[in-house]
């Protein structure tokens, strides 16, 4: 079997937009503010090419294999993550305009979830989204990619790193767990439940 390796993203890899979705679950209709797949798919996509954004490659590494991508990651510094918030807005709006309010406004359960949703402490380090194509599972690719953001974290001087997960994810849990992560916070919104998950580094 052909090794996996861990490389910084691509702004041009095609699939980084259809992985950021799978990773948001039910986020991305309110961050897209529509149901559309295509206009979901676009949006991603666009976020993902242009930097500045918490959906950027810019903070992406993909986990390649014999020249494929089948899986990425998003991380950084919480408190990066949360300057992103405003930006990623901007750019949100320079794509869909009104139609973005407008489609929060008649799902303002979906809106405020995202919006009061706090992901990580300002000492840790992040794992703001993680995704694997299905026909990849199985093959580890979660696994390296978390252990390349740990020591991401590390040489950025962080003694913590963590991430969220929806309560019903057991799979995702188990292997977090395996890897040393520890539940130390219950998240629940109108739209979602989750846990907040994080492991000392050093």
């Amino acid at each position: 079997m052909s090794q996996i390796s861990i490389q910084k993203a691509n702004p041009q890899t095609a699939v980084g937009g259809k992985l950021t979705e799978m990773a948001l679950d039910y986020m991305k209709y309110s961050l897209a503010g529509s149901r559309e797949p295509a206009v979901i798919n676009n949006t991603f996509q666009k976020l993902w090419k242009a930097r500045n954004n918490r959906f950027s490659h810019e903070y992406a590494y993909e986990a390649v294999r014999e020249g494929k991508t089948l899986g990425m990651l998003i991380c950084y510094p919480t408190t990066l993550m949360n300057k992103l918030a405003w930006p990623t807005f901007s750019q949100l709006f320079d794509i869909h305009k009104w139609k973005l309010i407008g489609y929060n406004l008649r799902n303002w359960k979906e809106f405020y979830t995202m919006v009061t949703l706090k992901e990580g402490e300002k000492d840790e380090f992040h794992i703001g989204t993680i995704a694997a194509l299905p026909e990849s599972r199985g093959l580890g690719i979660g696994t390296e990619l978390i252990r390349h953001a740990e020591k991401q974290g590390v040489l950025q001087g962080f003694a913590k790193s963590s991430l969220t997960v929806k309560q019903e994810n057991a799979g995702a849990i188990k292997l977090y767990e395996r890897l040393g992560y520890n539940i130390v916070g219950v998240i629940n919104k109108p739209a979602v439940s989750m846990y907040r998950m994080s492991k000392a580094l050093i």
